[in-house]
């Protein structure tokens, strides 16, 4: 019984430790990619009209999908928890742009978080369970 108690005790410490990783990793990578947006968005917007960069956009795309595929294939638990912190970031950049504009887009962007948080919490429990 005592040992039964002890388990959901550090199951549950397991998963709060979890959560507050993917936090930090929410604001971590919202500030990576702000630093990104400004410092690449001035040199990518002259080659935009280009039409190779929409093909070799495409290409790097498809990689690092191909890549997160098989990242969640074999690593899901961990997958959940960036994908937790990124719901984390896209949201927190959703409601900065609903305190400016306030239109649809906007909201939309915060309930696509919303979406993300639930998906990175399934993925989060059944890398959990594979593993147990």
């Amino acid at each position: 019984m005592i040992d039964k108690v002890r388990k959901r005790k550090d199951r549950v410490g397991q998963i709060l430790i979890h959560f507050l990783v993917a936090m930090l990793m929410a604001v971590l990578a919202n500030y990576g990619i702000e630093v990104f947006y400004r410092k690449v968005s001035p040199k990518l917007k002259s080659l935009v009209h280009i039409w190779w960069f929409t093909l070799v956009g495409t290409i790097v795309v498809s990689l690092v999908g191909l890549g997160l595929f098989f990242f969640r294939k074999y690593r899901q638990r961990e997958y959940g928890l960036i994908e937790i912190g990124f719901a984390l970031a896209v949201g927190w950049s959703g409601m900065v742009k609903v305190q400016s504009t306030n239109d649809i887009a906007a909201w939309t962007t915060v309930v696509a978080a919303a979406y993300l948080v639930v998906r990175g919490l399934s993925n989060y429990d059944e890398g959990r369970q594979k593993n147990a």
